[in-house]
């Protein structure tokens, strides 16, 4: 039988989020309505946000496993169904982070810890009935923002999700560098570039620094999508080379933070990290970060870019 799930909350907030969220992953079908006046035929589970002390929907009978989310301890009587417990100060949880910190708390932060209780009590495989999962000393706020991905499929997923629902207020801002594991011929790059190719005519707005030796320009100019890259600058999508041999003279400092390419995004920055095997790169969400690599890229773009319209501009650049 296919599970599916009502979530009863007079409230919306970051914990029904990541509720949201768990479904979407897990493929999950679910209802959230403020009353339990919407239990269908199929449902198989409810879980229950318990936001006032006094509420008494719970003593009307429910023939249903009910997962009871509360921010302190107050058992409740229903002897019709299976009744369990997470005690979570979540429930109240009101601040606005963006997507991309809501996503790292969701995949490795505080909300991660709930959302294992919460599968394993959909499954329930003991039969548990007033088991009480207390998690309200858990530390909420992470020491940092930043996660990884576990895989090389699951880092290019990441960046076509996040590319595909950007906005046209902010420019995305990318580093880029000449490695042989870049503009080859694997299906998993071939489908990520062809992606921006259709963003970029789709006046998505982009600008790529393209930071390379004259050797590097010679291989690169000859590649397929990069002609099309070329083809396409607009006033939407720019394109500028830097002299790699230049920074390395002048800007080493800044030249070593930028390896092995950067994109800066208005709430992240995602990192290549070629030396991992098992990941393309990593994602920072600190506004710090944001900030300094924005900076960085403005400065590099404006000090050192050399605007392209053509591959003969390149060749003039590099001759």
């Amino acid at each position: 039988m296919e599970r599916k799930v009502l979530v009863v909350t007079k409230k919306q907030n970051n914990l029904l989020d990541s509720l949201k969220y768990f479904f979407d992953q897990e493929k999950t079908e679910y209802i959230v309505s403020d009353d339990f006046d919407s239990i269908e035929k199929d449902i198989t589970n409810i879980i229950y946000f318990n936001l006032d002390e006094n509420d008494s929907q719970l003593s009307r009978k429910i023939n249903l496993p009910i997962i009871v989310i509360e921010s302190k301890k107050q058992i409740m009587k229903n002897n019709s169904s299976t009744m369990n417990y997470i005690i979570t100060s979540l429930l109240h949880d009101e601040i606005n982070y963006t997507e991309v910190q809501k996503e790292y708390l969701f995949k490795k932060g505080i909300y991660n810890i709930f959302l294992q209780k919460i599968s394993e009590l959909l499954e329930n495989v003991n039969q548990y009935n007033n088991i009480i999962y207390d998690i309200t000393e858990i530390k909420v706020a992470p020491d940092n923002w930043i996660f990884n991905f576990e895989s090389i499929s699951e880092t290019y997923h990441w960046l076509s999700k996040k590319n595909q629902s950007l906005s046209n207020g902010f420019p995305r801002k990318v580093i880029n560098f000449y490695d042989d594991k870049i503009y080859n011929d694997s299906a998993k790059e071939i489908n990520y570039l062809t992606e921006k190719i259709i963003e970029i005519k789709n006046n998505m707005k982009v600008i790529d620094l393209f930071i390379l030796t004259k050797e590097e320009f010679h291989k690169l100019k000859d590649n397929y999508f990069f002609k099309l890259l070329l083809k396409h600058v607009s006033n939407t999508y720019h394109l500028y080379l830097i002299d790699r041999e230049q920074l390395e003279e002048k800007e080493r400092e800044i030249l070593e933070k930028m390896l092995d390419g950067i994109v800066v995004y208005d709430d992240c920055v995602y990192r290549d990290t070629y030396q991992d095997e098992f990941s393309l790169g990593y994602v920072d969400c600190n506004q710090k970060t944001i900030d300094e690599y924005n900076e960085i890229f403005d400065y590099m773009m404006n000090t050192y870019g050399y605007p392209v319209n053509s591959e003969s501009d390149g060749n003039e650049f590099f001759k």
